[in-house]
């Protein structure tokens, strides 16, 4: 059960980053592509000092991958300064903050864990 309740937070969260989702035919290149040996790419590392620059970028690259980084961002953060209560809808308060904030150029060289920081001192009530 509660891998099912993970797995529709995680695409809430992809839907949230990538602008909303909707039923469509999957276009044959956004399946993930094959190794050698049968196995599937994994997913891009992701690190602590991310900048919205380079988050822009892997969301062009790996949309999957995009989703998931602003998960363990925002859990990372979450953890560092023992937050353990969120309130309704802060899944699509982060996806959302964090692109259009990562949006605007002036932007770039900030880091994605300070824009997470802000979106909860400024949407979560949290200090």
């Amino acid at each position: 059960m509660k891998e099912i309740a993970f797995t529709g937070w995680l695409v809430a969260l992809i839907c949230g980053a990538a602008g909303g989702c909707m039923a469509q035919e999957p276009a044959s290149t956004e399946a993930p592509a094959a190794q050698p040996g049968g196995t599937q790419a994994l997913n891009l590392p992701v690190s602590s000092t991310m900048t919205c620059g380079e988050f822009k970028a892997l969301l062009k690259d790996d949309k999957r991958t995009g989703g998931t980084s602003i998960l363990w961002l925002d859990g990372y953060y979450s953890g560092r300064v023992g937050l353990t209560d969120f309130p309704a809808g802060w899944l699509r308060t982060v996806s959302q903050g964090i692109g259009g904030t990562c949006a605007i150029s002036a932007n770039e060289h900030r880091t994605v864990l300070d824009v997470i920081g802000q979106l909860h001192r400024d949407y979560a009530g949290q200090k």
